[in-house]
């Protein structure tokens, strides 16, 4: 192998003006020190909760502290000279996109999506400062009403374990959100992911910056901002928008690591840091193994090039991720459970691809790889391009040839089912409709921006396979490049994600869209300068008719959606609902909405303790009259062990197939009590085509007293 080769900076032309030192480092330098705040916070948030110490008078200090002391570690990236003007007016989107987020915020609360369990379990932390959740066991009955079957304390996004309650998601995202909470209450808690969305939009500019131009990075964060699946993530209560901070950050610190102009100590300092950030990932989202395992033949590529960062990347990526697996097994084994069928892969890519590039790594050192003559082939480059575009032209054209089904058995394909059913098209819930991925792309930015990534792209592997081959410099880009392609290939392989929009496209937030964003700001920066070159006029017209390109089908398929304020009621509702309990009354949620919908409302907010009745289908199926025997004598059980807890047992409905009311009054409740009822809008659930706009839904909760036993005996 020869001696590695220097690395070149960006694909960007050097500017002209450098501009003030502030610009470049608030369009650089500032979203990597926010972003290692942030991981900081959800780092320290592990010991805490652990402890019961997530509360303000502990955690508020010791997160002011690590916040404080990651900021300053991170200070040290080196900043890019940018225009005044390309950094005030990428700090502009970053906070026109926040703001726009916060005036048109989601009030998902009652929970129905991921964004309801999330808020839920960010609220349950700012108020009871640790896990599990208690399920005030005692009152419903202790551990008799746990024994029978027809009971549980379990409800979507919440499991049952034991006598207690586990939330289903990472820890990072809900402790993030908690803190939003103490400053302004539940409205604190809905804004903060737009508040986390500035420093996240700025971080896509920062690494704009870095790896195509700083004079690019407002017009690329511009189209990012405006893409309806980075909109729909920053309004609601969602993990993607703080990873895609810290992923954002941790390439640019990459980036940096690799330029030429980083001396061997800073380039291992760099290469630390951005392995902790992309590793402190893993304290949000449990699928940043994918990224943390295709960062591994970087690293091989690196050692075998003696790049002073090949050893610190790797050591900090590896501190970070066992501490995030160490916090996931922790508190959130029943969910690594349910996704064990996807998770179990991604373990055993990252333990292949570490053996692999450790052996890369030993043969390219030996010289070995150098005798092998196809790799050292200057016909390499094209082979692998031609691979690269194949890849790319098979993801697009699957609809023509290819239908992808998972197991019709999975909980996911009766909703897809469902959906399919509601929305005229043949029922088929195997279905994953994973073959459109591409045409979900095209949907929110269009296929210009679509077709110049993937053009870009297959340019920028040529350039990269002489660096490689140590022929050429390598690019500071590098590393983000192939970790950024691949996850985006694999994602676009497999969503892995129910296939309702908009709600599936979050899936492309962290990684894809700003992959296909930046690829696509690369095309257009190299038109530009090609044509500058023959004259000034040109190179602005191509500008001009680029961005357009980039920015207005973004803007007019988000355009629809730019207003709407889903979910809105919700916190009335829920103060209502509480309003509604007395002391001592325990809730009995009896139909499968109020199953869904309310118990860890109820629970978590309203300090109500609160089961579900079930009747598993092999007692009976519902609407038939086995179903109702079955249940009514599951409510009057459980009704009975209340009473002699001595509390009130008040069953709750929520409608459905079967009214609420009617539900409460054939289990024998005389004077049902509708508490809450309010008509309010969520996104749509559409599978074939781009949602246009919002769908009415009912949310309400209907109570009354179980009815005494004949006789007045407890059953």
């Amino acid at each position: 192998m020869p001696a590695a080769p220097r690395t070149d900076a960006a694909p960007a032309a050097p500017a002209a003006h450098p501009g003030p030192a502030w610009a470049g480092v608030l369009l650089t330098r500032v979203p990597v020190v926010l972003a290692a705040a942030v991981a900081a916070v959800t780092a320290v948030a592990v010991p805490l909760v652990l402890l019961d110490l997530w509360a303000p008078w502990t955690a508020v200090p010791v997160c002011l502290v690590a916040a404080a002391l990651a900021g300053r570690l991170a200070w040290a990236v080196p900043v890019v000279p940018a225009p005044a003007w390309a950094a005030l007016l990428s700090a502009a989107v970053a906070v026109g996109g926040g703001l726009w987020a916060a005036l048109t915020r989601a009030e998902h609360v009652v929970l129905r999506r991921d964004a309801g369990s999330q808020a839920l379990y960010a609220h349950h932390l700012a108020t009871h400062h640790g896990l599990p959740v208690d399920p005030s066991l005692a009152a419903l009955g202790g551990a008799e009403a746990l024994a029978d079957p027809n009971v549980t304390i379990a409800s979507p996004a919440f499991y049952e374990v034991g006598t207690d309650v586990v939330p289903q998601f990472l820890l990072g995202a809900p402790a993030l959100y908690s803190l939003g909470e103490w400053a302004a209450g539940w409205e604190g808690l809905l804004l903060a992911p737009a508040v986390v969305a500035v420093a996240a939009l700025l971080a896509v500019a920062g690494l704009a910056a870095r790896v195509v131009g700083p004079r690019w990075a407002p017009p690329a964060v511009a189209v990012f901002a405006l893409a309806q699946p980075v909109l729909h993530v920053n309004r609601s209560t969602y993990s993607e928008v703080p990873a895609l901070l810290v992923l954002a950050a941790a390439a640019s610190v990459l980036v940096a690591a690799t330029a030429a102009t980083a001396t061997p100590t800073l380039a291992a300092r760099l290469g630390g840091g951005a392995g902790l950030l992309l590793g402190a990932c893993g304290f949000v989202r449990i699928d940043y193994l994918r990224e943390v395992a295709l960062l591994l033949p970087v690293v091989a590529v690196l050692a075998a090039l003696r790049h002073p960062a090949a050893r610190a990347l790797p050591a900090g990526a590896a501190v970070t991720t066992v501490l995030a697996a160490a916090a996931a097994v922790t508190y959130s084994r029943p969910y690594l459970g349910t996704i064990s069928g996807s998770l179990l892969p991604l373990v055993a890519a990252l333990a292949a691809l570490g053996a692999a590039s450790w052996l890369g790594v030993r043969l390219a050192r030996s010289g070995r790889l150098a005798r092998v003559r196809w790799l050292t082939s200057p016909r390499l480059a094209p082979a692998l391009c031609a691979v690269l575009a194949l890849v790319l032209v098979g993801l697009a054209s699957r609809p023509l040839w290819l239908v992808v089904r998972q197991d019709p058995a999975d909980p996911g394909s009766r909703l897809v089912a469902g959906l399919q059913q509601a929305q005229g098209l043949p029922v088929d819930g195997g279905r994953t409709y994973a073959e459109h991925s591409v045409d979900w792309l095209s949907w929110y930015l269009g296929w210009p921006a679509v077709l110049a990534a993937g053009a870009a792209a297959v340019v920028l592997l040529a350039r990269l396979v002489p660096a490689l081959q140590g022929r050429t410099p390598l690019p500071a880009w590098s590393a983000p490049f192939a970790v950024a392609v691949g996850s985006t290939l694999l994602t676009l392989y497999r969503p892995g994600i129910t296939p309702d929009h908009p709600w599936a496209d979050r899936r492309f937030v962290p990684v894809v869209l700003p992959a296909v964003v930046l690829l696509a700001t690369a095309a257009l920066a190299w038109a530009v300068r090609v044509l500058a070159a023959r004259t000034a006029r040109w190179g602005t017209g191509a500008a001009v008719v680029g961005a357009l390109l980039l920015l207005v089908p973004t803007a007019l398929a988000t355009a629809p959606l730019a207003g709407q304020r889903t979910e809105r009621g919700q916190l009335a509702a829920v103060a209502e609902a509480c309003a509604s309990f007395e002391d001592g009354d325990v809730a009995l949620a009896v139909d499968p909405r109020s199953r869904n919908e309310w118990p860890q409302v109820l629970r978590g907010t309203c300090g109500v303790p609160t089961a579900s009745i079930v009747v598993p289908t092999s007692q009976g199926r519902p609407g038939t009259q086995e179903y109702l025997d079955v249940l009514r004598s599951a409510v009057q059980r459980q009704a009975g062990r209340v009473r002699e807890a001595g509390g009130r047992p008040v069953l709750v409905a929520a409608g459905g197939d079967l009214a609420a009311a009617d539900t409460l009054r054939a289990l024998g409740v005389t004077e049902p009590t509708t508490v809450t009822r309010v008509r309010t809008s969520e996104d749509e659930r559409v599978l074939t085509e781009r949602p246009d706009g919002g769908q009415a839904i009912t949310v309400e909760l209907v109570t009354g007293v179980a009815p005494e036993p004949a006789g007045g005996a407890a059953a």
